[in-house]
């Protein structure tokens, strides 16, 4: 078993926001895959980017916009947006006083399509 303790003093700025890569620990190049959990103050948005992979964002708790190419939508927890790989994207808190948290899961485009 492998523990990865996720508390703020885990996070470092990483796309306008909060982040901490919870696997790979120690570099992105150790595996092909990996996931992180991003924080977004309230008023706090992550820079508008694009990868080369595949990303699914599971929304554990707070409210925001996610925005993906031209399309928006709200969300927040029991919400998970899968986003192709190219696409333009990015999170806003739409919240006051709460944070925006969410996990960040990315795999390789040959590992599997986003619509299986």
């Amino acid at each position: 078993m492998l523990i990865r303790k996720t508390g703020d003093d885990q996070l470092v700025d990483a796309y306008g926001i909060r982040f901490q890569q919870i696997y790979p620990h120690g570099g992105e190049e150790l595996a092909p895959w990996g996931v992180g959990r991003a924080v977004v103050e309230p008023g706090g948005a992550t820079e508008p980017h694009s990868h080369d992979d595949h990303e699914m964002f599971v929304f554990l708790s707070g409210r925001g916009i996610l925005t993906v190419d031209d399309e928006e939508c709200e969300v927040g927890p029991e919400v998970t947006a899968l986003l192709p790989a190219g696409s333009l994207h990015h999170v806003r808190n739409a919240g006051d006083t709460e944070r925006l948290v969410f996990l960040s899961v990315y795999w390789p485009v040959p590992h599997g399509p986003i619509d299986l």
